[in-house]
């Protein structure tokens, strides 16, 4: 009975889930609606056009590894990074410690 339960689930979830995943009312960017030229009588068809080709939009550059471990290390001299999650945003007690943490750590790095 059980493996018979989860049989059905399963199918139900591979039957719903592309439902649910639909971008309903909405053309994607290579089928947008396009009027044609050759109407018939005063009624305009519209047509999915297949060969449009899609606008893609250049993404965002990020930060790279080098400029966030340089913030890292960073807000680490600052004493801006809390110790623990019930200390968030850090006190100012615990940024004066991190500080000075931070220096004892260098001056024995150097």
């Amino acid at each position: 009975m059980k493996v018979r339960e989860v049989f059905v689930i399963g199918l139900l979830g591979a039957f719903l889930s592309p439902l649910a995943l639909a971008d309903v009312g909405q053309a994607s960017p290579g089928h947008a609606p396009v009027k044609q030229a050759g109407s018939y009588g005063s009624v305009s068809q519209t047509t999915l056009s297949s060969s449009a080709a899609p606008v893609v939009k250049p993404a965002l550059q990020g930060k790279t590894r080098a400029e966030v471990r340089q913030e890292l290390l960073q807000a680490y001299k600052d004493g801006l990074i809390p110790t623990t999650e019930a200390d968030y945003p850090p006190s100012k007690r615990t940024i004066e410690r991190n500080k000075a943490l931070f220096a004892e750590s260098q001056r024995y790095l150097e």
